[in-house]
Formats: structure tokens, C-alpha cells, sequence
């Protein structure tokens, strides 16, 4: 036998402690607002987080995201051309330059109601308790209509933060008839109309619903399956939002038939766009969705569609022709030009009267916005989590739906933080 025994040089030994260190390679964006997220990319950032600070001239970032390799950190309060350092133990790097621009718009996000518990409790504020909120509307008068899914029941939040239940009782099932006595089954997401109708996309029942003064009917739908026709003789695959236009039309995100749904006035089903699952633009039944899971009509009479699966935004018009507004069926979080931006499952999508989309991006724990420029950007969320703060700073889990509400709020449903958050704009 051979016995062979390599021996490693000094200077080898010195190449090899210096390729440990920690190293810094780029960070992007390089120019944006304050609470937004930055990645810094670099090597050899260790495993101990408490050992790494990044400051921005000096004042300490909000270190989020931790890697060997990759740090994503929040921008602190700041102005002008900044020098970022990133600590490393004893080791100083140079970040480069960052510049801080004028944000366009900016959010603080507060929680409305609920305190994190699985429940069911009627209160005000932190005192409330849902069980996974899935739906959001706001009315006229700024009331927040919650679908609290897996409390089979529909809740009510004040203004002020008092919710009361509306219809429900908290049995999975199936009845019509006066509030105090109907019941659901998996009420997903819902919309209001100006009268104060409550319209609900049932998943499990297969139905869309409507409450109405202290009574709940079914507007259409019956068994599972897809069929078009009146009433009870249409037919759904678990269909998951609704929303309803000014002449009284709903649209329907058909989720497992692929499809959006017309419901007349006079409760006429027909299919406005979609066939298979798939992704294509076109018209009518050559269009393709994936999952679509929100619906949402603009102001100019468009019907927007999260269209989960592809992790896009699709546009409807009016005549069933289908073209993508943003993202590019690959998951991810860019912001940026909106054909260029990516997504991660966009679940809850609204339009307000400008014309702006706000969408619930579900795997990205994020609130995204798309401007009328056709701009993409995150105006609330980082990694998953729970905080109420600015911008990136807040933390999100698993949220669900959106809506715009009045003075330029934005209502959360946070299913997994089991809590209805609320976004208002910062002058």
C-alpha cells in the first residue's frame, strides 16, 4: 500500500481564508424611495444574522432577508447620493452608491381588525377574531365586507373597526332565506353593489349569492360542472370572485373551468372569455386562462383578471377580447415596465377610479401596483410575516384580495395572519 499525504502549502492556505471572506457583488435597485426593498448579492456572508448590519450613510437598514450569499434589507429614512456599507463581523465592504428618489406613492399599513387567533368573535379592533378572511369589499358609506371563509359567515367592519357578523352562522351548508338563517359553504370572495347588495362568489356550493336586505337568494349556479343558461340551470367550477358593474352585470371568476362568466341582470349565464386551462390572448373561448382567481371592473368598463396560474394581469373587454396587462407567466417580483414585471400567484385584484390595479400577489406576500404609466411596483410587503409599518417594512401572510376604499385606502384580507390590514397613503 501507498500512502499519499498532500500537503497544503502557506500560500494556498492564504488564498483559501481570503476567498472566505466576505465579499460584496452588487445590489439592486440602486435608486429608489425610503421603506423599499433592496438585494444585496455578494459571498461568504456567514450564518450568524446578528453579525450583519447595512447602513446607508449611518443609519441602520432593516435587515429582512438573510443568506450565505443574499441580504434583502429595507432602505432607511434618507435623501440624496448615500454610501452603503455592509458589516460583516469585523469586515467593512463598500455597497456603492445609492440614490434615493421622491417615492410617487407611499402607504403606511395598519391592522383594522383581528389579532392573529383562529375564531370567531364579533368586537371591535384587535378583539374581533376571523378564521380565514378570503374577501374584501368596501361599500359607499367606507364599510369593509369581509368573506370569512372557513367561519362559513360574512362580517361587517365599521369605519372605525366594529365588526359584526351579517350572514352565518358558522355550519357549512346550503339555504336561503332570511340572514339570521343562511348558510354557506366556503364563501370566498365577494363584491357591493351602490344599493349595498352583497354579492358572493361561493366556492363550495358552486353559487353565486346574493344579500340583500336581511334576506340571501341565489342569483345562479346549482351543482358543480359548466353549463350556461338561467338561474339554477347554469352551472360552476368552484368559482372564487364576482364583481358587479353599475347596469347590475356580474362577472364571475370561473377558477377550475378556466373561464369568466357574464351573469345578467335577469340571471342569464354565458362565458365572456376563456376555454381551457392554458395561457393566450384573443377573443371569446381562443383566450386562455389558468386558475383566474380575481375579477375586478375598471372605470372603463374593462373587467381586470388575476389570473393566478399564468402569474399575470389579463384585461376583458367588454366583447369577450383578452389581452395581458402585466407579468410574464414566470413566478417571481420584479417591478418595473408592466409586460416585464413578474408575479407570484396574483390572487385579488381592484381598479379604482383612476384607473390604477392593486393586486394581492399571494406567494410573494406582497401588494403590488400597476399605474396608469403601466408601471409595476410593491407598495407594501417583504417576506412573509406579520408587522404593521411602511412600505416593505410591513409584513404580509398569505394575502388574499384587495380593494380600494375611500381617501385612497387599501383593505387587505391577510388569510394566514387571520387579520383584515389597511393601507393609507402618506402625504
Amino acid at each position: 500500500m501507498v500512502l499519499t499525504v498532500n500537503f497544503i502549502s502557506c500560500e494556498d492556505d492564504r488564498t483559501h481564508l481570503e476567498n472566505t471572506q466576505p465579499v460584496f457583488v452588487s445590489a439592486y435597485p440602486q435608486a429608489s424611495s425610503v421603506h423599499q426593498l433592496v438585494t444585496i448579492l455578494g459571498r461568504y456572508f456567514g450564518t450568524d444574522r446578528s453579525a450583519v448590519k447595512v447602513y446607508f450613510d449611518d443609519k441602520e437598514a432593516t435587515l429582512v432577508e438573510f443568506s450565505t450569499d443574499a441580504l434583502q434589507v429595507i432602505t432607511p429614512e434618507g435623501s440624496g447620493d448615500v454610501a452603503v456599507k455592509i458589516v460583516v463581523g469585523g469586515v467593512t465592504l463598500d455597497g456603492g452608491i445609492f440614490s434615493y428618489q421622491k417615492p410617487t406613492i407611499q402607504y403606511k399599513v395598519t391592522t383594522l381588525a383581528g389579532n392573529g387567533a383562529s375564531g370567531w368573535v364579533d368586537g371591535t379592533g384587535d378583539i374581533a377574531q376571523f378564521n380565514n378572511p378570503e374577501g374584501v369589499a368596501v361599500d359607499a358609506a367606507g364599510n369593509v365586507y369581509v368573506a370569512d371563509r372557513t367561519n362559513n359567515a360574512i362580517r361587517k367592519i365599521t369605519p372605525t373597526g366594529q365588526v359584526s357578523t351579517i350572514s352565518g352562522n358558522g355550519t357549512k351548508g346550503y339555504q336561503d332565506g332570511p340572514v339570521t338563517s343562511a348558510l354557506f359553504n366556503f364563501p370566498w370572495k365577494l363584491d357591493v353593489d351602490a344599493q349595498g347588495n352583497i354579492f358572493v362568489a361561493e366556492r363550495d356550493n358552486d353559487r353565486i349569492r346574493k344579500i340583500g336586505l336581511n334576506m340571501v337568494s341565489t342569483i345562479a349556479g346549482s351543482s358543480r360542472g359548466y353549463a350556461e343558461g338561467n338561474g339554477s340551470a347554469a352551472k360552476f367550477n368552484q368559482p372564487i370572485d364576482v364583481a358587479v358593474a353599475a347596469d347590475g352585470t356580474l362577472y364571475v371568476a370561473d377558477n377550475n373551468n378556466h373561464r369568466i362568466r357574464k351573469i345578467l341582470p335577469d340571471g342569464t349565464v354565458s362565458t365572456l372569455a376563456g376555454s381551457t386551462s392554458g395561457y393566450a390572448d384573443g377573443i371569446a373561448a381562443a383566450a386562455k386562462f389558468n386558475t383566474p382567481s380575481g375579477v375586478a371592473i375598471g372605470p372603463d368598463g374593462n373587467i381586470y383578471v388575476a389570473d393566478r396560474g399564468n402569474h399575470s394581469i389579463r384585461k376583458v373587454t367588454p366583447e369577450g377580447v383578452v389581452t395581458t396587462v402585466a407579468g410574464t407567466q414566470k413566478a417571481g417580483a420584479k417591478n418595473g415596465v408592466a409586460k416585464e414585471a413578474t408575479f407570484n400567484q396574483p390572487y385579488g385584484i381592484d381598479v379604482n377610479d383612476n384607473g390604477d390595479i392593486v393586486i394581492a400577489d399571494l406567494n410573494n406576500n406582497m401588494i403590488r401596483f400597476i399605474s396608469t404609466a403601466g408601471e409595476v411596483s410593491t407598495i407594501a410587503g417583504s417576506s412573509e410575516g406579520f408587522a404593521d409599518g411602511f412600505g416593505a417594512a410591513a409584513k404580509f401572510s398569505s394575502p388574499t384580495d384587495v380593494t380600494f376604499g375611500q381617501n385612497g385606502k387599501i383593505f387587505v384580507a391577510d388569510l394566514a395572519n387571520k387579520r383584515i390590514r389597511q393601507l393609507s397613503l402618506i402625504d
